[in-house]
């Protein structure tokens, strides 16, 4: 071995080696319920977020001394990307209805609109065409800038500029009924 990669660690030697494991825990734990937001917004209904998060873990874990993960964000939210798209690329499932029983049925009417109102916006978000709906999901609700949903999701600036424009178009005419009711 050389001076020179000696002088220059790798990823796994950069943590320490044995660190990894737990700096790759850490990354997970502080990172698992925004992860689940956004695989829960791209999939919706059609898959399990849970599943989504818990592929891409499993998959990052496996080659996790290739990574530094003193800064894991935008590689943990890249790979839940990546998951979800992969499992919205597959032969479409049937859908399964929800397991998870509904919160607060004893609330008052306001609420019921509430969810309603939130149940449509989600209905309407899910029938996006896919790229149209992990990009605008990672700009509003990830709140990421324009360069990074474009690395994230393999495209150019322009064209993820394009694709919220048109996400937020469609979404707009699918909701102007209800809206207006």
């Amino acid at each position: 071995m050389s001076n020179d990669e000696k002088a220059s660690p790798g990823p796994s030697e950069n943590n320490g080696g044995g660190d990894t494991t737990a700096l790759f825990e850490e990354a997970v734990r502080a990172n698992s319920k925004r992860l689940l937001a956004i695989a829960r917004a791209i999939v919706g209904y059609r898959a399990s977020p849970e599943d989504v998060v818990q592929q891409a873990v499993m998959n990052l874990f496996q080659h996790r001394a290739r990574y530094d993960w003193r800064e894991p964000g935008g590689l943990l939210r890249r790979a839940v990307v990546n998951e979800a798209l992969r499992l919205l690329r597959q032969p479409k499932m049937t859908v399964v209805a929800d397991d998870q029983p509904e919160r607060g049925m004893n609330e008052p009417s306001g609420s019921l609109d509430q969810r309603e109102t939130v149940a449509k916006v989600r209905a309407a978000i899910d029938k996006l065409p896919e790229h149209y709906r992990s990009a605008l999901v990672l700009c509003e609700y990830e709140q990421m800038p324009y360069a990074e949903i474009a690395k994230t999701l393999n495209a150019s600036v322009p064209q993820v500029k394009t694709w919220i424009h048109r996400a937020r178009r469609q979404l707009a005419t699918m909701l102007k009924e209800y809206a207006n009711a």
